[in-house]
């Protein structure tokens, strides 16, 4: 998907970056090595190397004092799926919990085989746990209207925006490989097309978006491929204080570093995907 402006398209390059440093370090950075192990019968060897994984972060857990969110396994991210990128999301939105997880480094995996024919997959990383002083906020929150669930090409993307609460909005938009900066967009060659930064959204007050006067009367979308239905993804990141995004490169690793260092009871995340279809039948 590309998210075109006056004179020039953004690839959506793939998430987000920054290690920042703020005043309010109400979290703990543990830093462990840990083992996984996946015992199967069936599995493909990329779905137990996933489960082996998934064990791993669990044993990271346990190591680093944080048994209570080893039941919520679902809340563990999954490095290589976008729908696990998506449930991750949509379950650290919506559970009260005091940790969460990164993978650093992962090991190369050995594997073997058990006297009863069952393929074993050893794993090892290297991880980061995020442990909270607090708990989420269940006042500070925000609602999205107007986003639909399927959009076609010459559709324009327009929603509203309502906080509990003041504070301050980011907005990034993904699919398999690409990313942008949606909100506040900057354009450091055309700084005519830049949305005003560190705007702080009032309580109650709706906010339309795009609110650039140049993106109006609606984001447009271009397909990557014009014989195909895309998924692209939107990640709306609210926080209580002004913690701006500052660097030029994105990946997922340095997104999720970016929100996992900001206190839980500070921010609010909503994540929603759409489906852009294509004009072209190719039946």
């Amino acid at each position: 998907m590309l998210i075109k402006v006056p004179g020039k398209s953004y690839m959506l390059f793939f998430l987000i970056v920054l290690l920042f440093s703020t005043g309010i370090q109400a979290q703990k950075k543990i830093k462990v090595h840990a083992k996984g192990k996946s015992i199967s019968l069936d599995k493909t060897p990329k779905d137990a190397l996933k489960e082996a994984l998934k064990d791993a972060k669990e044993n990271a857990l346990r190591k680093a004092g944080i048994a209570e969110l080893i039941s919520v396994s679902r809340l563990l991210f999954e490095e290589s799926s976008i729908n696990d990128y998506k449930n991750h999301f949509n379950e650290i939105s919506s559970i009260e919990s005091n940790a969460n997880i990164i993978i650093d480094s992962i090991y190369t995996e050995k594997r073997s085989f058990d006297e009863f024919d069952n393929m074993v997959v050893i794993v090892e990383i290297d991880a980061t746990v995020y442990k909270y002083k607090n708990k989420r906020d269940p006042t500070f929150f925000f609602k999205i209207v107007g986003l639909k669930d399927i959009y076609y090409e010459n559709e324009y993307i327009s929603f509203s925006f309502i906080p509990s609460q003041e504070g301050y909005l980011s907005i990034f938009v993904f699919n398999e490989g690409e990313i942008i900066l949606l909100y506040p967009f900057e354009d450091i060659d055309q700084k005519y097309l830049n949305d005003v930064k560190d705007k702080l959204f009032k309580k109650n007050e709706k906010i339309n978006f795009p609110m650039h006067r140049a993106f109006k009367p609606g984001y447009s979308i271009e397909l990557n491929d014009e014989h195909k239905d895309e998924i692209s993804n939107f990640i709306f990141i609210f926080t209580k204080s002004n913690i701006p995004w500052i660097e030029n490169k994105i990946n997922r690793k340095s997104m999720l570093n970016w929100v996992y260092n900001i206190p839980i009871d500070q921010r609010e995340i909503y994540y929603r995907s759409v489906l852009l279809k294509t004009l072209i039948d190719d039946k």
